[in-house]
């Protein structure tokens, strides 16, 4: 991964600095299916040994996103295919997938909440169990996998009754820092993926963050700095090729649910390729000059196009359309970061605990407590049912 920014051309010079410490940033709870050693080992995975399913997963935010973010890298083939992620409480996509579908043995279906009483889990669950029924699918109980805290909510007592497989969610970890954990890994471990291969390049990673985290916080501080000297109140976060999609959508929330505590927080904007070169650069280039773009992109050769068939060749259209607008918000001023990652889980891996450490950053500079969500908290009570 490599991250770079235009920093050189805006002639700004900026001295402010965070402290940190490297080994509490590694000490958070959402490292610690890496740092433990025998952390899988409470989790009966051998049931799954050898064996695929097609995987259907039912959650909200990092209930589901977690899973996408890591897949969709992966193999994003197996997406729609050998796994399906539902993250909005509409019957449509619901019923759409599953009556088309021959629903046998070999469907998992996994629902996924941490509190255990989340409302749209709960809407999932019943929905899931109307279609089956209809569809006269027999002992249902037994392709259902619940992962919810293990105290009394709900889907616990559902699971005890009808006599569900249980994982319980780490009650130390929050969802939308759960991509180290069973709650984003079950679901890759049913459709084939190896958890141990998994494991490897997430510890990778972290062995080579510690190498580089005093080189790469530099640049983070001097994001925050130009930030706030030209009071930018937006990030724009960019991402062209489908497979850093999820990163992007992934970024957006535990930016906003982790730093919109505050007057001074700033509002997080995915933009995906050119879908918004067609309809927002226009305001992009020419309006308020308030924003900060964060481009999430992929290692490849940019060949230049001298004929309507190198448009298709590899990513070449892609990058092109992506080095345009890079060089035009370049031209017009703007601060432009690249987060460059290659086309390698363990570079990927590498990438994701920058984003996290980029807001472990942002967090200390503005004295808050990016590991709680209160506002969300309300919400859920005004929902609750």
């Amino acid at each position: 991964m490599l991250v770079k920014d235009n920093s050189k051309n805006l002639k700004f010079n900026f001295k402010s600095k965070i402290n940190y410490s490297i080994n509490e940033f590694f000490s958070l709870n959402m490292f610690n299916p890496i740092n433990q050693k025998n952390y899988f080992d409470n989790y009966n995975l051998k049931l799954f040994k050898k064996k695929q399913f097609r995987t259907h997963v039912f959650g909200m935010g990092g209930s589901s996103l977690s899973t996408k973010l890591l897949a969709q890298f992966l193999d994003p083939s197996c997406l729609g295919k050998r796994l399906f992620i539902y993250d909005n409480p509409s019957p449509v996509k619901i019923k759409n997938v599953l009556f088309d579908l021959n629903i046998n043995r070999n469907d998992k279906f996994i629902f996924i909440s941490k509190s255990g009483n989340t409302i749209e889990t709960k809407y999932f669950l019943q929905i899931v169990i109307k279609i089956l029924n209809q569809k006269k699918f027999p002992n249902i109980f037994n392709n259902f996998i619940f992962i919810t805290e293990n105290k009394d909510n709900y889907m616990k007592n559902f699971a005890k009754k009808n006599n569900v497989l249980c994982f319980d969610h780490d009650p130390n970890i929050g969802g939308r820092f759960s991509i180290f954990s069973i709650t984003a890994l079950l679901p890759l471990i049913l459709i084939g993926f190896s958890l141990t291969k998994i494991l490897n390049s997430f510890k990778n990673a972290k062995s080579l963050f510690l190498k580089n985290h005093t080189k790469l916080s530099k640049l983070i501080f001097y994001s925050i700095s130009y930030e706030k000297k030209y009071d930018l109140c937006n990030i724009v976060g960019l991402s062209y090729h489908d497979k850093m999609n999820s990163v992007n959508e992934w970024y957006r929330q535990i930016f906003a649910e982790s730093l919109g505590k505050n007057k001074n927080a700033k509002n997080y904007i995915s933009s995906y390729g050119s879908i918004d070169q067609h309809s927002q650069f226009q305001l992009y280039i020419d309006g308020p000059h308030d924003k900060h773009y964060i481009f999430f992109k992929l290692s490849s050769i940019l060949n230049p196009i001298s004929s309507n068939s190198s448009l298709i060749k590899h990513y070449n259209l892609i990058n092109t359309l992506e080095a345009g607008a890079i060089k035009t918000l370049q031209q017009k001023k703007f601060l432009v970061t690249q987060v460059i990652t290659n086309d390698d889980f363990n570079d990927y891996c590498y990438q994701l605990l920058y984003l996290i450490f980029d807001i472990y950053l942002r967090a200390k500079f503005e004295k808050i407590n990016f590991l709680d969500q209160p506002a969300v908290e309300i919400l859920k009570k005004n929902t609750k049912t």
